[in-house]
């Protein structure tokens, strides 16, 4: 993939896309010693949503990847991911599985959406230390979390994780989804996500309260208030996501009262990375 067809990362964008490709990555870390062309992790396990234009499931990838440099999958990340050495090792390598998933994304405009921008690094500099082919894959790439960052007020604290996002907005890793931090169960939430965002429509969970207090943020006067009215925290919410300083996307209504800069969190800028 040259540097000129490479867009930079960003939130929300304009540009009518046919298909929403919710995508996501689990890797192993190479060991020192066999680290090559700055290949610090493997990708051991790809699993993908795809979306119409209105955020509807139209299908699921999923699939192991065998590893070049790392040998095995280490105690932690099979603690973690619930991917064993078995299953990498039976697998297709990297630039067969990117192939298969690039014929099953297909031939229409499509869309790259991912949680936080580390999956499209690693596949970025994973394929250039394997030399393999990106030209057919889509160019075009969106960041959830930065999205999701700012509309939970969160900015200032740091990125938000996409367990502390889903439990948020009432969104469970469960027999629907499946385990959290495998691949394709993390695209689910990550599209559940994505559908709240098409259909600006954010229903905070109780359980937010969990994620504010992890945070050291405290309760807030919404919180306290929605104890006693269970819909006035998604009113709030709501009115937060939609009210003045608003942005229409093709996606539905995104607020613009963020810290960062509009024109990264809204637009795709082409740029080298």
């Amino acid at each position: 993939m040259s540097a000129e067809k490479t867009p930079c990362i960003s939130a929300i964008d304009t540009t009518n896309f046919a298909r929403q490709i919710v995508l996501d990555f689990e890797f192993a870390p190479v060991p020192k010693q066999r680290q090559r062309r700055g290949l610090c992790n493997e990708i051991i396990e790809a699993g993908a949503v795809k979306l119409d234009y209105h955020g509807n499931v139209m299908g699921e990838f999923s699939q192991f990847v065998q590893t070049e440099f790392t040998e095995g999958v280490a105690f932690p990340v099979r603690e973690l991911t619930g991917i064993s050495a078995v299953g990498t090792a039976m697998a297709d390598p990297l630039y067969m599985v990117i192939k298969r998933l690039s014929d099953w994304i297909g031939r229409y405009s499509a869309r790259v959406v991912c949680w936080s921008g580390a999956d499209r690094r690693q596949l970025l500099i994973e394929c250039q230390a394997k030399h393999i082919d990106l030209s057919a894959f889509p160019t075009d790439w969106a960041d959830l979390q930065a999205f999701y960052t700012s509309i939970m007020d969160m900015s200032s604290h740091g990125c938000v994780s996409l367990s502390d996002a889903a439990t948020w907005f009432g969104i469970e890793f469960d027999e629907s989804t499946g385990h959290a931090h495998s691949a394709l169960a993390d695209a689910r939430v990550t599209a559940k996500l994505l559908k709240q965002m098409v259909d600006g429509d954010y229903r905070v969970s109780p359980r937010a309260q969990e994620v504010r207090q992890r945070w050291g943020m405290g309760e807030r006067a919404q919180t306290r208030f929605s104890s006693k009215c269970s819909e006035l925290g998604d009113l709030l919410l709501k009115l937060k996501a939609e009210g003045v300083g608003l942005l229409r996307t093709p996606f539905g209504l995104a607020w613009r009262g963020c810290k960062r800069e509009p024109a990264l969190l809204f637009e795709s800028k082409r740029q080298p990375v």
